[in-house]
């Protein structure tokens, strides 16, 4: 199962706000819905990181940043591109792996 790396607010703030494309998966480990698509997410990350930068977030230890963003369910995705949050997939519902790709995908245009 996949395992989420903690970082600071301050490492999720330098990550986003370097030049390019970022996504970060936000979750807690209490959580059942993150639960359920973690066997998927290594997955989903060797997707995204073709074309993105990847880093986690747990919504406990980062609420502050998620605060900040508005983002207040998980699991969710969250793309910024050069500093700016673009969109996300994930308010606290139960996602697929399907559903994130495709998200992701259409994001991207």
């Amino acid at each position: 199962m996949y395992q989420s790396t903690a970082h600071s607010n301050d490492e999720l703030t330098a990550f986003i706000n370097q030049p390019g494309r970022h996504l970060v998966f936000l979750s807690a480990d209490w959580c059942g819905d993150c639960k359920a698509i973690k066997p998927f997410v290594q997955g989903i990350r060797d997707q995204v990181e073709k074309t993105a930068d990847w880093m986690d977030a747990d919504r406990d230890d980062n609420l502050d940043w998620a605060s900040q963003y508005g983002l207040k369910g998980i699991p969710a995705f969250v793309l910024f591109e050069n500093g700016k949050k673009v969109d996300q997939i994930g308010h606290g519902e139960r996602l697929n792996p399907k559903q994130v790709q495709d998200w992701y995908q259409t994001t991207l245009g």
